[in-house]
């Protein structure tokens, strides 16, 4: 037998390899995101652990938590004596050191604006003694020899035009400004240490007179050879005393990476979700393949059987394929995995920020995960097609009836499995519907994968009449090829249902997960709108060691004297405390609450606001237990609730009167202004009539609404674009799907293809019949898929909009019926080739043709047998 089973794959290569391509992409896509996520890991951490290359001990001040945030550097006033880095230099364990400066570093834009990211200015950091301890990389020109220049970061030059030569303005300790020459660029990597914001590079010199550092935030040294990190350590925190706090290299390392590594892994998590998605659908196929295959190769077994094989050794050859098949897939597949790791990586980095890769990482756990998946699922896939292979009579072989029927069937416990898979399906989603936020979505997943599961199940019994229906009208209208097309699939329900299954179930996750993140996004933009009904916010820069600005009135005057703005309101906020619950208050100038500014009032109502009265924010409401009515008392000053709100164009949770913000935090004038454009001015129009009343005041920044509800679109955009393609890969390996079983469906049919053409049939007749076959079978895998997922993905979209907003899910009508065109169209083209090669053969040649087993011969007495013998 096992001679025979291998003979039979060296017979059949095309059949193998239409197998094998199940596999190969299903191995593929899973080791691939193990290779990318692999990749991205080993980026991340290089990146990251950047500020700590060539460092073995790391010291800095004991009062400031430094290690336990990835942030690492503290705006504390607390530092390091100047004479400390000279003490960790005598220490004989070290070989070299140097100490960091860092303070916080006001820079302004060429324009005279202030730089800052949510509201907080960036960071100067003192250039390297040493080079080999360097936080950074220089990107462009030089690192500043000499008091009077300044290099940034590549990041802030790119975005604001910076070139080398030109002056740069920054604001000094004393509030003063002082124009630097820009020298270079530095690339500090993915580094989180300094949050995103600018960063500039001054010697020594400038940090004391300009950033007004007098020591240091940190000081590093690398151990002379044979000396262990934690004896560097331990003789740094002698030397130092308590008031270091010291940390090993491999620590710091580990701190800097915490960070980054928290979001690859999770974000490595969702790929290998997707890459088990993609083995479960090529589980289908696969399953699916080797059911065709045993019920095609009927005759080829009986007579296995009657030549002597039992049914232990036909179970034993099937599985036996499958191993082979499997195996050698896998390796197929992990080759393919490095160039989908790199195509991942790839679309990373084309949509948005990402760390540089150098090389791709293939750990040996990424090679055994893939061969075990891939060898393993073929061989599970196959074991039921096996069973039914070992319960093939002996007589079948001489039977002319339908190949299918030859083998026993398995109606009752068939729709059994498939009404208690419906059943907990509905049950689940159900249950997943009511479950808090993002923690349903795994139960509605599960309960989806039930459905998927169920109609896979039972689509045997369902597909024959779901043919005729959408094989009617093209029945009437294409005549005999498609009148036999559909009887064709009538008749082989069993075939034409595991053909469907793959492509059910690829565009129900699909579908699903479209469905999910167009909700998402329109419910985003719904929380934006509702959020801030204005256009632009207006509010004063953050300066180190100074309070932030208010808005000077002259701004609030020339705002509100700009034609293209439709409303302008000052606001103030600041923080509070509310029975013991810390929060935000805030408030408008009278009258604003008559605008587009209203809040979105869910109980009670602000038309009688004013003083001594109050609106609450639903979340803050139900925390302290105060409902409309309630009183309440912030400042030592009664308040009474007169409306609990949800959205509103502020953070904040209490709405206070105008004046009763004075009294409770007094009087001054507001640290933000609210601006709306009026109807139809261009974003453009408004943004520069913003800009230009500002002018004059450079510490002031403009935030944009339009801008930011822009950025956040167009990041969802990004993941709906990112998450389609990956589930994508299901869509492939679906298609892949209906083209093996397809090609194994036509190669195998020579008897009913010649029997047709000798009955008449044209050679166009039969190639438009086989791509109208598969035309079909595609139409109800689409709608049945398509139809599951657009249910699965509103109920778990009616959870999160239950928990999170309000409205109704968004069903993206046009990119379903995209899937539903392209799988469509696949499935002809995929049916095409084959097609069109069964229907060149000739009816002699095709009557000629016998179904002798793989490995088998024919015997001197001209009946078949095994290799060796005659029978």
């Amino acid at each position: 037998m096992l001679r025979t089973t291998l003979a039979g794959l060296r017979a059949h290569k095309v059949r193998l390899v239409l197998t094998a391509v199940a596999v190969m992409i299903g191995v593929g896509f899973l080791a691939g995101t193990l290779v990318y996520g692999d990749t991205a890991r080993a980026a991340f951490f290089d990146d990251l652990a950047r500020a700590a290359r060539n460092v073995d001990a790391s010291a800095g001040p004991a009062w400031v938590p430094f290690g336990e945030q990835s942030s690492g550097f503290s705006e504390s006033s607390r530092r390091l004596g100047l004479e400390d880095l000279d003490a960790v230099r005598g220490l004989p364990q070290v070989a070299r050191a140097d100490g960091r400066m860092a303070e916080r570093l006001s820079m302004l834009d060429p324009h005279g604006r202030l730089i800052a990211n949510f509201g907080k200015v960036g960071w100067a950091v003192s250039t390297p003694g040493e080079p080999s301890l360097s936080m950074f990389d220089v990107a462009g020109g030089r690192l500043p020899q000499r008091d009077g220049e300044i290099a940034i970061d590549a990041s802030t030059a790119r975005a604001y035009g910076f070139r080398d030569g030109d002056a740069v303005r920054v604001i000094g300790a004393d509030g003063r400004e002082v124009a630097l020459t820009l020298v270079g660029s530095f690339d500090l990597g993915a580094n989180k240490r300094f949050a995103g914001l600018s960063v500039a590079a001054l010697t020594p010199g400038d940090m004391r007179t300009v950033a007004g550092a007098y020591g240091y935030a940190e000081v590093v040294a690398t151990a002379r050879p044979g000396v262990r990190e934690d004896a560097l350590a331990a003789a740094l925190r002698e030397r130092l005393g308590p008031r270091a706090r010291v940390l090993g290299g491999e620590r710091l390392r580990e701190v800097y990476a915490t960070a980054a590594a928290k979001y690859v892994n999770g974000f490595l998590v969702v790929l290998f979700a997707f890459g088990l998605v993609a083995l479960a659908v090529s589980v289908f196929v696969i399953a699916n393949t080797f059911a065709i295959l045993v019920a095609q190769r009927v005759r080829e077994l009986a007579l296995l059987r009657c030549v002597g094989a039992s049914r232990r050794q036909l179970f034993g050859s099937v599985v036996l394929e499958a191993l082979v098949v499997g195996l050698v897939a896998s390796l197929g597949g992990l080759a393919a995995s490095v160039a989908i790791g790199w195509v991942l990586l790839v679309g990373r980095d084309a949509l948005g920020k990402s760390v540089r890769v150098d090389h791709l990482v293939v750990s040996p756990a990424t090679v055994l995960a893939g061969l075990l998946a891939g060898t393993l699922c073929t061989v599970l896939a196959s074991l039921l097609p096996a069973r039914t292979a070992s319960r093939v009579p002996p007589m079948a072989a001489l039977s002319a009836a339908p190949l299918e029927a030859a083998v026993p069937g398995h109606r009752r416990p068939r729709l059994r499995a498939a009404w208690i898979l419906a059943g907990g399906g509905v049950l689940l989603v159900a249950g997943g519907t009511r479950a808090p936020g993002f923690l349903g979505l795994p139960v509605v997943f599960l309960g989806a994968i039930g459905l998927f599961a169920a109609a896979v199940a039972a689509g045997p019994f369902v597909i024959g009449p779901l043919t005729a229906w959408v094989g009617w009208l093209p029945a009437r209208v294409l005549g005999a090829p498609a009148r036999l097309a559909v009887q064709e699939a009538r008749r082989n329900p069993k075939r034409v249902a595991a053909t469907t299954g793959a492509l059910t179930v690829g565009l129900a996750l699909m579908s699903l997960f479209a469905v999910l993140l167009a909700t998402t996004r329109a419910q985003s933009e719904r929380e934006l709108d509702e959020n801030f009904a204005v256009d632009y916010v207006v509010t004063g820069g953050f300066v180190f060691n100074e309070r932030t600005p208010a808005v000077p009135g002259p701004v609030l005057d020339a705002l509100r004297g700009r034609p293209e703005l439709a409303a302008v309101a000052a606001a103030r906020a600041h923080q509070a405390e509310v029975r013991g619950r810390p929060t935000e208050a805030w408030s408008m100038e009278p009258g604003a609450l008559d605008t587009v500014l209203r809040p979105e009032v869910m109980r009670g109502s602000v038309a009688g606001f004013g003083p001594g009265t109050v609106a609450l924010k639903g979340s803050l409401a139900d925390a302290v237990g105060a409902g409309v009515g309630a009183r309440i008392t912030l400042g030592g000053r009664p308040l009474r609730v007169i409306a609990v709100y949800d959205d509103a164009p502020s953070t904040g949770e209490i709405l206070l009167d105008w004046s009763d913000y004075a009294a409770v935090f007094g009087a001054g004038g507001p640290d933000s202004v609210l601006v709306k454009a009026a109807e139809g001015v261009p974003p453009e129009t408004a943004r520069a009539a913003v800009d230009g009343a500002v002018r004059e005041q450079p510490r002031l920044q403009v935030s944009s609404q339009a801008e930011w509800r822009a950025k956040v679109t167009e990041s969802l955009d990004r993941q709906l674009l990112v998450f389609s393609a990956l589930l994508g890969m299901s869509i492939v390996i679906a298609l892949a799907g209906i083209a093996n079983t397809l090609a194994l469906s036509v190669l195998e049919r020579t008897r009913e293809t010649a029997l047709l053409r000798a009955l008449g049939l044209s050679r166009g007749q039969l190639r438009a019949m086989l791509v109208l076959e598969a035309v079909f079978m595609a139409v109800i895998g689409a709608v049945a898929g398509i139809g599951l997922g657009v249910l699965a993905g509103s109920a778990a979209a009616f959870g999160l909009i239950g928990q999170y907003g309000h409205g109704h899910p968004v069903v993206p009508v046009g990119r379903l019926a995209s899937y539903a065109l392209l799988a469509t169209a696949a499935a002809a083209l995929a049916a095409l080739l084959p097609a069109t090669a069964s229907a060149r053969a000739t009816v002699r040649g095709q009557r000629r043709r016998r179904s002798t087993p793989a490995g088998a011969r024919t015997c001197t007495n001209g009946r078949p047998g095994p290799r060796g013998g005659g029978v």
